[in-house]
């Protein structure tokens, strides 16, 4: 034993800032052992005593140690102070026990004096006993633990003259002085901020020398809830001392128990390195008698005080920090309150009104405390002391509106994510030493945190979007923003928890807030997927507050499309039928310029994505189970493209960039040096790695490594958020991180994966429950945003002609037969598209740097002109034919002898013409799929008021004075006709003021309109980009008896539209080739689905075929779309093509259909007809609720049609309009023998109320079915009659294309009824075979069949085979046994007569690989039933079956022989008479049951229904019983 004693040190020199805190490490032959920190000390004084281990052997004459000096950092790495190396060559020889030295002089890492002194002495020893209170029990958590002794208080100096002492306990009663029985009961509950990436965290307990651990969790913030017993016997005071000091403290203090406290975790070896994560746990000892505490569980865990529920270990310090939060300023508040007080507007003028009415606060919460700083004076900074590494991972920024009256209500949540915006040094692994700093404190801004939350609009009624302000979902809306500055200093104190921030402060953070003019642009290339057509469709892109519509404190902008309505598109879905004219939306806002930050981000995104994008190709070889040289071929290209981007893409230099902050220069630091630290590690495995697939493992940490820097804390700038709006109601949303669409003048990586790209968008429902299971619509827009400096480089980017135009309309009403303004309600003569906003021509005016082109002239609006029949192929004309009578009198033709269904008149039968490019089907014929008589009519009573009748019946009663029959004619699309120009005055009509307009003017009409449109051209040619510079409305009239309040509502309401019109479109033909999918969630009851699919594609769709009870449906059908006209430049679709949706539904018989699921897939495109490039089959993810709910087996292919090539052939028909995969793309089969080996069923639950009484299986495969005779009484023999089912199937030859077994048992039941009462779904490669081959299992079978054959004939005795037991008493079958495990005392002479012992495993048999989990010839599979929709538990396992599959190819050719079957020479099925030996011989660890820590144990074993029951044999008072006993049971098996 070599014992080390550190004494002292003199003359540390100072720091720049405050004194270091020394620590002292020894190193012995690699060893290092470590003292305890003395803060703030120049000369230290340690006295502790440090031992190593010699092993028992000699030390060396060359040994030697070395001594490090280190100042103690709590982020980050100690700092060197000096160190010294000692020879032990006189203790080696033997010449003294003792080598003191004295005063040795320190040198620093260029050997140079550093002018500190240090003293210790070396002691060569033979290893006695350490003193009392050293040596101590450690107990375990996750391998983190704190090494025994009690730190100083931190603050305060260690004392120089005495060595550590455990600190005093406050003792409640005197510890009894014999041995007695305790329980520690360790609760694991969770973990959080564990480090490392992909990590898999398992937490050991050791207690008393007992170990036990949980289970395997993923993730840095895992949830255990598990709980440990741990029984001991011994003295009260042993077992207090096995435990380190700082539970020896909250042990006594809390009644013997820590409830739901926080651990900090700790490196055992290094306890100076930090903290390593932190556990929360429950520990409780029970002694005899004694009453377990209960643990109660917060209410609210987020507004807990943590900190102060955190036990530090001994050795580890955590610092006191001051956490420093600058509050400057709050923007863009929306209005909270009523303007009931209308004196506030005659004060502040016209302006009155656009005032935002809220009083804000601002809740500051960290760490279960909480500061509120009022924002109507806001420059406020709050100081706070914590705990460093603090527990808490956020600090939580809530701004609420104040009111006098009701409570306060909040206006928008942020938090600040202090993992983000702070390192601990220990995220880049391999780091070379000098690299970069160790790590940073917490640090932010001065920049702007955003507010999300629900949408601005104020009302006075309840949000229903609330919540999200709570911070409790995602935002759906900008809700103002906040300028905060956060710093943390090590060093002093905080006098005042809030003050004023100082004005040189202030100034400095004037720079932060210097705004650059940013210009957006959105052109909306299609919508489609709508479920429903509804009201006419608008949407709205904003970025802050620049392009809310009904935000007044901004510039008004061209930020909405014009209003369009739905058009069917003949098969399921909605579109709005754009055509060649795409709206376009146009911004302009004002915010900081962060490029310098956004480059960082889209640099890192832009590596992230093509190494994921590789890695999908890598893991899609290794499914198909490519060639290793393909693999290794793909594996290469992934490395040379890792190592080659982060080579030459690196983030932009922070020199001379604007608002320039603390954690900017620290995250950079942070990012190169992980850069560097993947690229070296790809390089390296590059050249040392051998085996493809274990490497898949480091990509994948690269990749979650890479998306971890690609977080940016302080992006001020905020989403872009887009609206569709029906009518005025806001239904959809999505939001777009800002830098996806930025420009970029650094380099092409640099600017945003869709900036100036067309990219799809599923909008969703604000707060939805379903989770996207409904799409409202799918958008193609086309984004791009930079600064204004750069708005040239946009038309580089930009498709197609920009057309800019004033647009206003002219309402008319009919009064008396005649048109005119007379008869307008609430409309004016001239107005925007809503009518509500009064406009005239002269007073328009275009925008600076804009000029008028042409004068106004009439253009219809087709996007509002709904006919009954658009989108449609079939359609049916209706008339309703109406007669009157007196009562009892004769029918005879009403007033109006032919109305619509509402009762306007319509025109008679014989008037209605068939329209062009439509075919009638039928003549004209009465609709009796209604209520009504024989010859169509139904009857109803006229009530005054009404003229008409409320109800109608199909029976003529003579009361009856009323009736009228429905007349139908059906029409066939037969030909597309384009829309000509109405060659009148374009007016639109409509029956009441609203949105249902349509071209030909109808009596029943009372109100027309017309639009005006006037175009306009920029002043100065500089290209599309002259579009950003359409600022402020057009045109308001105000002069006219319009308040003020009204002008400012209407402030902004009409601005210029914009849209994108194309030349040229070109024609498509897609090919959608679907073929099949796997492993479908369940639907309906009996635990199978009836799927079928909607296949979408812009603003066309078709379904598939429905394939029925099915969770694998194989469709092999080839859906061709004919026809598709796209606008665009073909290289631009073929670069970035549409995805091809296809939506996933059970057909139900009774009720709607049900939602399964989603997937897209994107087509290949071909310009050129002439390439032969065939399509492959890939699997696709079908996902629901953001889970995964199966896989989609399918490809489709876009063609350019042209006049030169034709197209493919048509693919084979399996019906009148079902055609197959054609060949080349399906998969190639095989002829496959599967051998069923269908044994019996065990253990059916019941199904419907009733028992399984007579079941049967059924086998599918590849549309394949087989089916097993029926079990007649499945009490009495549950096996099948016949046992091997054999069918051949044509499959799949690629592994990765073949489908699964699916297993149905079916009870056959009276009536006629068979209903399926379980099911299961296999893989097949399992059961793959060489069936010439000896199979294992069949010898298996043989052997059974022989036992079988010979029953009575094997008998194993134990008794016999020990011949000599009977003349040694003294050697029983105990001896046998302890002999076996180890307990040689017991054994007695068992071992020295060299008797055979038993072979004892340590877990189940059924887990020891030699046993093959106790199966024989059959395997067991769970049968399971019931709907997967709606909860994530599985569904119930409702039976097993007993059976096993053999799967092997035959020969195409029939002259080849069969190969031999698989399932051969097995035992009877019948029901055999067995006995069961069962042995009991002791139980370990048993859970205690009575109060005094114990219970009496006895044994229960059930076999089928027998029971047998030992409850008179109990053992008393024990945890170990040995029981030791033998129990027959005789049963039916």
């Amino acid at each position: 034993m070599l014992r080390v004693v550190v004494e002292s040190a003199k003359g540390i020199p100072k720091k720049k800032l405050g004194n270091p805190d020394p620590i002292t490490a020894v190193v012995f032959k690699g060893e290092k052992k470590k003292t305890k920190a003395i803060d703030s000390e120049l000369n230290p004084v340690w006295n502790e005593v440090l031992e190593f281990d010699l092993k028992g052997t000699p030390l060396d004459g060359s040994s030697f140690i070395d001594v490090i000096v280190k100042d103690y950092e709590t982020i980050g790495k100690d700092k060197f102070i000096g160190s010294a190396k000692i020879s032990l060559l006189d203790l080696a020889h033997g010449h003294t026990k003792s080598l003191p030295a004295k005063n040795l002089s320190l040198v620093n890492e260029k050997k140079q004096d550093t002018g500190v002194s240090f003293s210790m002495a070396t002691h060569l020893c033979g290893g006695e006993e350490r003193e009392e209170g050293e040596d101590g029990e450690e107990v375990s958590l996750g391998g983190q633990v704190g090494t025994p002794g009690v730190p100083p208080t931190p603050g305060q100096p260690g004392n120089p003259n005495q060595r550590p002492v455990r600190t005093s306990r406050k003792r409640h009663r005197a510890l009894a002085n014999k041995p007695q029985d305790f329980q520690i009961r360790v609760r694991v509950i969770e973990g959080r901020q564990l480090p490392g990436n992909n990590i898999k965290p398992v937490v050991k307990v050791n207690v008393c020398g007992e170990t036990h651990r949980t289970r395997i969790r993923r993730g840095n913030n895992p949830f255990f809830d598990e709980m440990f017993f741990f029984n001991v016997n011994m003295l009260p005071s042993e077992l207090l001392d096995d435990y380190i000091s700082i539970r020896i403290q909250c042990i006594h203090e809390f009644a013997h128990a820590i409830m739901r406290k926080w651990l900090l975790l700790s490196d055992p070896d290094d306890s100076s390195s930090g903290a390593k994560g932190y556990l929360k746990v429950s520990l409780v000892i029970v002694g005899t008698g004694d009453e377990p505490p209960t643990e109660k569980r917060e209410r609210n865990e987020e507004q807990d005080d943590i900190e102060s529920n955190l036990l530090v270990p001994a050795g580890v310090t955590l610092r006191l920090v001051t956490l420093n939060l600058k509050v400057y300023r709050a923007e863009d508040m929306p209005q909270m309150d009523d303007a009931f007080v209308q004196t506030v507007k005659q004060v502040f003028g016209g302006e009155g009104d656009k005032k935002n009415l809220v009083d804000p606060f601002l809740e500051v919460s960290f760490a279960g405390k909480k500061v509120k700083l009022r924002l109507r004076t806001p420059r406020m900074q709050e100081k706070d002391k914590t705990q460093f590494p603090s527990m808490c991972e956020s600090i939580k920024l809530t701004v609420f509106d104040w009111d006098r009256l009701t409570r306060n209500d909040v206006i928008g949540t942020t938090f600040l994510n202090l993992t983000k915006i702070a390192s601990s040094g220990g995220e880049i692994e391999g780091m070379v030493s000098g690299e970069a700093e160790g790590g940073f404190l917490p640090a932010f801004g001065p920049c702007y945190l955003n507010l999300y939350g629900s949408p601005r609009e104020f009302t006075g009624l309840r949000d229903p979007y609330e919540e999200l302000n709570f911070g409790k979902g995602e935002g759906v809306a900008y809700r103002g923003r906040v300028l905060i500055e956060l710093s943390t200093q090590l060093e002093g104190k905080a006098d005042r928890k809030l003050d004023n921030i100082s004005s040189d402060d202030i100034l400095v953070a004037q720079k932060y807030q210097r705004r650059r003019k940013f210009s957006l642009c959105a052109v909306f290339h299609s919508s489609c997927m709508l479920q429903e057509p509804g009201e006419p469709i608008q949407f709205e892109v904003s970025i802050g507050n620049y392009g809310n519509k009904l935000d007044s404190t901004c510039m008004p902008l061209a930020s909405t499309t014009q209003y369009s309505c739905a058009v069917f598109d003949g098969n399921h879905y909605y579109y709005l039928p754009w055509a060649d004219t795409k709206p376009v939306v146009i911004l302009t806002s004002f915010w900081e310029d962060i490029s310098h930050r956004l480059d960082s981000v889209n640099i890192i995104l832009y590596i992230t994505d093509r190494l994921e994008s590789n890695l999908t190709s890598l893991r899609t070889a290794i499914l198909a189970k490519a060639s290793e040289a393909r693999m290794a071929e793909i594996w290469l290209k992934l490395i040379n493209h890792m190592i080659e981007d982060l080579s030459n893409f690196q983030v932009p230099e922070l020199e001379g960039r604007p608002n320039l902050t603390v954690l900017d220069v620290q995250i950079k630091k942070l990012r190169d040096s992980a850069v560097a630290s993947i690229r070296e590690m790809a390089k390296r495995l590059k050249e040392e790695a051998t085996d493809v697939i274990a490497t898949l493992t480091d990509i994948e940490d690269w990749l979650e490594r890479l998306k971890q820097l690609a977080e940016e804390p302080q992006n001020s700038m905020p989403d872009v958020v887009i609206w569709m709006l029906r009518g005025e109601r806001r239904v959809a949303y999505a939001r777009l991180p800002a830098n996806q669409i930025l420009y970029s003048t650094y380099s092409e990586q640099a600017c945003g994966k869709y900036c100036g790209r067309t990219q799809t968008i599923f909008m969703q429902y604000p707060m939805d429950k379903n989770k996207g299971v409904k799409i409202p619509v799918q958008l193609r827009v086309n984004m791009w945003l930079g600064l204004s400096a750069h708005e040239k480089k946009f038309n580089s980017f930009s498709e197609g002609t920009f057309s800019v135009f004033a647009e206003m309309y002219e309402n008319q009403a009919q009064v008396f037969g005649k048109w005119g303004t007379t008869g307008l309600v609430y409309r004016h003569k001239f107005s925007d598209v809503t009518g509500k906003v009064k406009l005239k021509q002269e007073r328009f005016m275009p925008p600076r740097a804009w000029e008028w082109e042409s004068e106004w002239f009439v253009d219809p609006e087709r996007g509002l002109l709904t006919e009954a029949d658009a989108g449609h192929t079939e359609f049916t004309d209706e008339v309703f034919q109406n007669e009157t009578r007196f009562i009892g009198g004769e029918w005879k033709p009403a007033a109006e002898p032919f109305t619509d269904v509402n009762g306007q008149k319509s025109q008679s039968p014989g008037e209605i013409e068939c329209p062009a490019g439509w075919k009638w089907e039928d003549d004209w014929s009465f609709d009796s799929n209604r209520a009504v008589d024989e010859k169509g009519w139904e009857y109803g009573v006229t009530i005054p008021p009404d003229d008409k009748p409320k109800s109608w019946g199909a029976a003529e009663k003579m009361y009856h004075i009323h009736r009228r029959k429905r007349l139908v004619r059906p029409r066939r699309k037969i030909a597309d006709t384009k829309a000509r120009r109405d060659p009148g005055e374009g007016w639109e009509y409509s029956s009441l003021i609203g949105w249902k307009f349509h071209r030909k003017e109808r009596s029943s009409d009372t109100f027309r309109r017309r639009r005006w449109r006037r175009k306009m051209a920029p002043s100065d040619g500089i290209g599309a980009s002259a579009i950003f510079r359409l600022e402020g409305a057009l045109g308001v009239d105000v002069d006219e008896k319009a308040s003020k309040k009204d002008a400012a509502r209407l402030f902004g309401a009409n601005t210029p539209t914009v849209s994108c019109n194309f030349d040229r479109s070109y024609m498509y033909h897609l090919r959608v080739y679907v073929y099949q999918a796997r492993n479908l969630i369940a639907m309906d009851r009996d635990s199978f689905s009836d799927p079928y699919a909607h296949v979408s594609f812009l603003h066309v769709s078709k379904t598939t075929e429905v394939i029925r009870a099915t969770l694998n449906p194989t469709w092999d059908q080839t859906l061709i779309f004919n026809d598709i006209e796209i606008y665009g430049d073909p290289q631009t679709i073929a670069h970035n093509p549409p995805n091809v949706v296809l939506e996933l539904y059970d057909s139900d018989q009774v009720g709607k259909d049900e939602a399964m699921g989603r997937c897209t897939c994107p087509p290949v495109v071909k310009l050129n007809l002439g390439t032969v490039v065939s399509p492959k089959l890939l699997w696709f993810p079908v996902t629901k609720k953001g889970r995964s709910a199966g896989e989609m087996l399918l490809a489709a292919e876009l063609l350019l049609k042209d006049t030169v090539n034709d197209l493919p052939l048509v693919p084979p028909r399996r019906g009148a309009m079902l055609y197959m995969v054609p060949q080349g793309i399906r998969p190639v089969v095989q002829l496959t023998a599967i051998e069923i080996l269908a044994w019996g069923l065990r253990n059916m639950k019941t199904y419907q109320l009733a028992t399984v009484t007579s079941p049967s299986l059924m086998v599918e495969c590849g549309g394949e079915v087989v089916q097993t005779a029926i079990i007649k009484n499945i009490k009495k023999s549950p096996n099948f009659p016949g046992s091997v089912l054999f069918f051949k199937v044509l499959l799949p030859k690629e592994e990765m294309y073949t489908p699964p077994i699916v297993l149905k048992v079916i009870d056959h039941r009276p009536f006629g009824r068979k209903p399926i009462v379980g099911q299961c779904t296999l893989s097949l490669e399992e059961f793959r075979c060489d069936p010439y081959a000896t199979n294992a299992e069949v010898a298996m079978s043989s052997k059974v069949a022989m036992m079988a054959a010979t029953q009575g004939d094997i008998i194993i005795n134990m008794e016999d085979s020990l011949p000599v037991l009977q003349e040694e008493e003294a050697v029983d079958w105990w001896s046998k046994f302890y002999a076996s495990v180890g307990e040689h005392e017991k054994c007695g002479p068992y071992l020295k007569k060299g008797y055979d012992t038993l072979k004892v495993y340590e877990g189940e048999l059924e887990e020891v690989p030699d046993f093959r989990g106790l199966t024989d010839f059959c395997k067991t599979f769970r049968l399971q039933r019931g709907k997967t929709e709606d909860e994530d538990n599985d569904p119930s396992v409702v039976g097993e079956f007993k059976g096993s599959f053999r799967v092997y190819p035959l020969s195409d050719d029939p002259e080849v022989p069969a190969p031999p079957r698989q399932f051969r020479e097995l035992p009877e099925s019948g029901l055999q008479e067995c006995v069961v030996r069962i042995y009991v011989v002791r139980c370990m660890d048993l859970q205690p049951k009575d109060n005094n820590g114990m219970c009496d144990p006895y044994i229960k074993i059930s076999l089928g229904k027998k029971t047998k029951d030992d409850r008179d044999d109990y053992k008393p008072n024990t945890l170990n019983p040995e029981f030791g006993r033998l129990t027959f049971l005789f049963n039916l098996i």
